[in-house]
């Protein structure tokens, strides 16, 4: 069996879970539940043309299906975008969809399953073509080309679940060969109305150091953009195409750069630049128009272009997904439970092979903490992080209608639990491993903060007081520069202030 094709049974496996959850994006129709109202102060495509060609861009999606639960301020997620297309659609506007690639971040089974998930939602949502990044190639070269596209996947009678959109990156080579089936297409011709869309996109090679680091560069060759593109930007004008889109998992200079050598570009989307692109943005190279749309999925960039006028007037607004203008999608919502519905299924956080802690200490739960330090054991069962497991069940105070339980989610677990590494999102020798095994490290527990409990219980029963408090005794200035935000960081926790929060679990060292 060649390299290339030793995951497919397993895509077929987790294609097939996907394929019996997934149901089609809605259609125009009556809404129930109406649109969410808009503030007032901040329109959608104010005084826009639904006459104009309309595209949408997003891309460096970095992992964020959704925003973390924890916070409802966060902007960002697949299903407020959803609902933007939704709305579009209500409008009039018939956008078409792009994304830049950089789906996920780590490199683990999870990831290739939200890989896989993500890539079916994008087809659900209508999504043209999704390009390459560095991130989605570390998955694996074997592994991208078993959800690439092939001749017959975008049959309807295709039973390998939703329809994906194509994978794109002209100047990658997989397995040193031009033709493998479901290797990312150089380009792509895509019709709207009276226009013709040629798209295309680009890895940068000097972005191969993950690769290297994932160990996959060997599989991958990745050409000079400037070698590929002139042809590709031949065909794509021979084939008809009236608009020219280039998607650049590049820095932002070196789309740039690439702007000014193919000046017939009408549009590059840029990778790279800040997470939130509110200024600079767009830029113009001649007549080219370059944009950025930012990192972890919070914004969509959409562009209007009016052909009638001399030169084509292109507009241009990078739209906030925040949770006043958009809601959720109850097709993404169901991608949601379908993800999580597999992750139980393959039970992939009990499967992941723990770290060690150091001097091999064992987690014992805050329960035994609380046979000597029972007024500590008190204050704790009367904060969040008592709950922190059964929040992921059913979610915080006003979610409960729509939540998607996260039990199963390891990176949810490792803040939601006892005894994992959160920024590495990895158990811990003695961590907890599933409910029922490790119903005494439910919970964000003292040993989270203190350190696993085995050498401060040994030393306590030896009569060594002394060493048994160092074991477990945590200053104000680690608590506040290293251990909360750990979990309480920008990503999952944005509002966190410690001075703010740290009143709330303050609890007495011993009895």
């Amino acid at each position: 069996m060649p390299r290339w094709a030793t995951p497919l049974l397993v895509t077929l496996a987790v294609s097939a879970i996907l394929a019996g959850w997934f149901w089609p994006i809605d259609k125009p129709g009556p809404d129930p539940a109406g649109d969410p109202p808009l503030d007032s102060a901040d329109p959608l495509l104010e005084n826009w043309s639904p006459d104009d060609l309309t595209l949408v861009f997003s891309g460096q999606q970095h992992g964020y299906l959704e925003p973390c639960g924890c916070s409802e301020t966060q902007s960002g997620g697949f299903s407020r975008r959803a609902d933007l297309l939704r709305q579009m659609d209500r409008r009039g506007f018939r956008p078409v969809a792009f994304d830049l690639g950089g789906l996920v971040q780590r490199r683990r089974e999870q990831s290739r399953l939200k890989y896989q998930t993500m890539l079916a939602a994008l087809g659900e949502m209508s999504y043209s073509v999704v390009g390459v990044g560095p991130e989605d190639l570390a998955l694996g070269a074997d592994f991208l080309l078993s959800q690439g596209q092939t001749e017959d996947s975008d049959s309807p009678d295709s039973s390998a679940g939703p329809t994906r959109p194509h994978l794109l990156a002209a100047n990658l080579r997989l397995f040193d060969s031009d033709d493998l089936p479901g290797a990312p297409l150089a380009s792509r011709l895509i019709t709207s109305g009276d226009h013709t869309i040629g798209v295309t996109a680009i890895l940068d090679p000097r972005l191969g150091g993950q690769l290297e680091a994932a160990g996959v560069l060997g599989d991958v060759t990745i050409r000079p953009p400037e070698e590929v593109l002139p042809g590709v930007l031949d065909s794509l004008a021979r084939d008809g195409a009236t608009i020219l889109v280039l998607l650049s998992h590049a820095s932002v200079e070196t789309s740039l750069e690439l702007a000014r050598k193919f000046p017939r570009l009408n549009l590059v989307v840029s990778a790279g630049g800040p997470e939130d692109p509110l200024t600079d943005n767009p830029r113009q190279v001649g007549t080219t128009t370059v944009i950025t749309v930012g990192q972890k999925g919070k914004y969509a960039g959409v562009v209007g272009i009016n052909s009638q006028s001399q030169p084509s007037r292109i507009r241009f607004e990078l739209v906030n997904l925040d949770n006043r203008r958009f809601t959720d999608h109850p097709k993404m919502t169901e991608a949601m439970r379908t993800y999580q519905k597999t992750l139980e299924q393959l039970d992939i956080a009990a499967s992941m092979l723990p770290i060690a802690t150091s001097g091999n200490r064992k987690f014992l739960g805050s329960a035994r903490c609380g046979e000597c330090h029972t007024k500590a054991l008190s204050k704790w069962q009367d904060t969040p992080h008592a709950d922190a497991f059964e929040s992921l069940s059913t979610g915080r105070d006003g979610q409960e209608h729509n939540w998607v339980p996260r039990t199963f989610d390891a990176e949810c677990l490792s803040c939601h639990v006892t005894g994992w590494e959160p920024q590495k999102v990895l158990p811990f020798k003695s961590g907890y491993v599933d409910r029922q095994t490790s119903s005494h490290l439910l919970g964000n527990g003292c040993e989270n903060c203190h350190g696993p409990g085995s050498r401060h219980v040994e030393l306590v029963e030896a009569g060594q007081v002394e060493m048994s408090l160092a074991e477990v005794r945590v200053t104000l200035e680690q608590a506040r520069r290293q251990i909360c935000i750990s979990c309480h960081d920008l990503d999952n926790s944005p509002t966190f202030n410690f001075d703010t929060y740290w009143p709330r679990i303050t609890h007495p060292g011993r009895d």
